[in-house]
């Protein structure tokens, strides 16, 4: 993967999740606590985000910021139906990895 194709991907994940929520660039940008121009350039691939804006982003979105790099059924070639499948079954699993890790963690 490329830095270009990992742009791509965050910023349509974040361009999808934001409507989803239905919020326009302006709301979320308020909400997110970022210039409305930021929210812009960055939907317009004019700027890049940081990690910080990442993080205040995906909490104006109530997400996790790693849902923003996750691929999306149109870019793995799966229905929206397939996909949805997938991504439920690997989140379970991987919510499971980390309960069994942290059961097994011996405090002193």
């Amino acid at each position: 993967m490329t830095e270009d194709e990992l742009q791509t991907r965050v910023i349509e994940n974040l361009r999808a999740l934001r409507k989803k929520a239905g919020l326009s660039q302006e709301k979320l940008a308020d909400k997110a606590d970022i210039s409305r121009q930021m929210m812009n350039d960055i939907e317009g691939r004019r700027r890049w985000l940081t990690k910080g804006t990442l993080v205040k982003l995906a909490n104006a979105l109530e997400i996790d910021v790693y849902e923003l790099f996750i691929p999306s059924a149109k870019e793995n070639g799966s229905t929206k139906e397939e996909y949805d499948v997938i991504a439920e079954k690997i989140v379970r699993q991987v919510k499971e990895a980390v309960d069994n890790a942290l059961e097994n963690l011996q405090f002193d």
